[in-house]
């Protein structure tokens, strides 16, 4: 059973500041746990309710996981959801890579996105795309807060971001490798011509990108829009901009589709 002591310590992984001293955090969900369990992820210990237990013995046995029976009322003060989901692990934070350029067909720079389910989205989008690098600027929400982990479904497990400073990196880049950032006044997504690799930016929705980052890239990239009677949303939020342009940049990618000066 879980003890009082044992239960705020846990509560504190809430925080920040005790989840960066600390280097642990909390992810829950009945879908999230047993696939932590199945990775190399570093996993200290599940909480979980007896019918949980009972029904995953055998997948705790093969990882060898310390594992705590609770009961439904610390499920309810120790989790985050508004709906608890009978498990949660406590998991170290893996070592992450030096935070340097590392090139790649398609990179994603993740610019002061504060937003959990933001970055959550992007992260699983990321993922879903087989984006080989994801970068997150140094005043972006750090990818172990708890909406963030829910957001991600599980991808936080095969990808996270390495955080950076933004305009230092793009600097740092070759400058061959080309920038792109989506912009209400860049050029049509769809029939824009540029090739299907590069570094993608997808900025904060309310503050946009910083100048210093703009003087560095090499094409800004809009979304058009298609309204009904004249009428649409002033933007979209960055989640929505990075499924849509991610998926026209893979689209690109799998015909082979360059630029008809390349």
């Amino acid at each position: 059973m879980l003890g009082k002591n044992r239960l705020r310590e846990l509560q504190l992984l809430h925080q920040k500041k005790h989840r960066e001293e600390q280097d642990l955090f909390l992810a829950e969900g009945a879908k999230i746990v047993p696939e932590l369990l199945r990775s190399d992820f570093p996993v200290k210990e599940v909480f979980a309710l007896e019918s949980w237990l009972d029904k995953n013995r055998a997948l705790l046995h093969q990882t060898d996981c310390a594992a705590t029976s609770i009961t439904q009322q610390d499920l309810e003060r120790l989790s985050q959801l508004q709906t608890p989901q009978e498990v949660i692990a406590l998991c170290g934070k893996p070592l992450e890579k030096a935070p340097h350029w590392q090139s790649g067909p398609l990179v994603l720079l993740m610019d002061s996105i504060r937003d959990p389910g933001n970055m959550g989205t992007l992260l699983r989008l990321a993922d879903w795309f087989g984006v080989e690098a994801v970068y997150a600027s140094n005043d972006s929400v750090e990818w172990t807060n708890p909406k963030v982990i829910q957001a991600t479904m599980g991808s936080f497990i095969r990808i996270r971001p390495v955080y950076v400073d933004a305009e230092q990196l793009l600097r740092e880049s070759n400058k061959t490798f080309p920038v792109y950032a989506a912009d209400l006044e860049g050029e049509n997504l769809y029939s824009g011509d540029f090739p299907a690799e590069g570094m993608l930016i997808i900025s904060n929705e309310a503050h946009g990108l910083s100048s210093e980052l703009e003087d560095l890239l090499t094409r800004k990239l809009h979304i058009p829009a298609f309204p009904r009677n004249g009428k649409q949303p002033e933007s979209l939020n960055a989640a929505m901009a990075g499924a849509i342009v991610l998926g026209e940049f893979s689209r690109r990618r799998m015909l082979g589709i360059q630029p008809e000066n390349g």
